[in-house]
This record gives structure tokens, sequence and C-alpha cells, in this order.
């Protein structure tokens, strides 16, 4: 197996790390207004979302060409979420924190996509 970039392991670590804020959580409560202004549908997307980008994390993690797609569309479908979320949102710290995740998952992308990380997701079975 070869070995893993730098790249590719940031890239895997950031996708975990924002795909767990899309669930419902202890972070929610910190956080004035979330709970109130976020409609039920989004909640569940979220945990799609979440679950989604969890697996695309293995597959990234162990350097699979499955997971690394599956990295680069749970991101763009999370940025665009995260988007129309932000002109929908009144909140100054809910507004802060869905920035916060569309700029993680912009990087992610970034990451994933460099020429290191495509070079070892090319030489891996």
């Amino acid at each position: 197996m070869p070995s893993r970039p730098l790249p590719v392991t940031v890239a895997a670590i950031l996708m975990a790390l924002f795909s767990l804020m899309n669930f419902p959580g202890p972070w929610w409560y910190a956080i004035p207004g979330a709970m109130e202004e976020t409609p039920v549908i989004v909640i569940y997307v979220g945990i799609v979302l979440g679950i989604a980008g969890l697996v695309a994390t293995v597959g990234l993690w162990l350097l699979k060409k499955g997971g690394w797609w599956a990295t680069i569309i749970v991101s763009v479908i999370n940025i665009l979420l995260n988007l129309s979320g932000l002109a929908m949102v009144q909140g100054g710290a809910l507004r802060a924190t869905i920035a916060v995740q569309t700029i993680g998952f912009i990087l992610t992308i970034v990451l994933a996509v460099l020429p290191s990380a495509r070079r070892a997701l090319a030489t891996s079975p």
C-alpha cells in the first residue's frame, strides 16, 4: 500500500471533523439560535450528509478512488447547502459557524485535488 501523503491525511481529518458538525450535538446548544432557526428537513439532510461524509472519510483515508470522489461530492453538496443557509440565517454566531464549516469543506477539496494527493490515489489499488 502506498504511503499516504500529508494533504490526504489532513483532508481526511478535516472531512471527518466537518462531517461531524452536520450532526445535531452539544455544540448546537452553545450557538445562540441554532435550535430555533434550524428546520427539521435541514437536520435530516445534515444527518445523511454527516454519515456520507464519514464514509467518504474512510475511503479517502484508505486511498480509494471512490472515497476521493465521495469526498468531493459530499463537500460540494455541503458547500452549496451552507451557502444557501448563510442567506437564510439571522444570528451572527450561527452564520460564523456555517461560514467556518463552508471554508473547511473548501479546504478539504483543495487538499484532495493537490497533485501529490492525486498521485497517491492513482497508484493505489
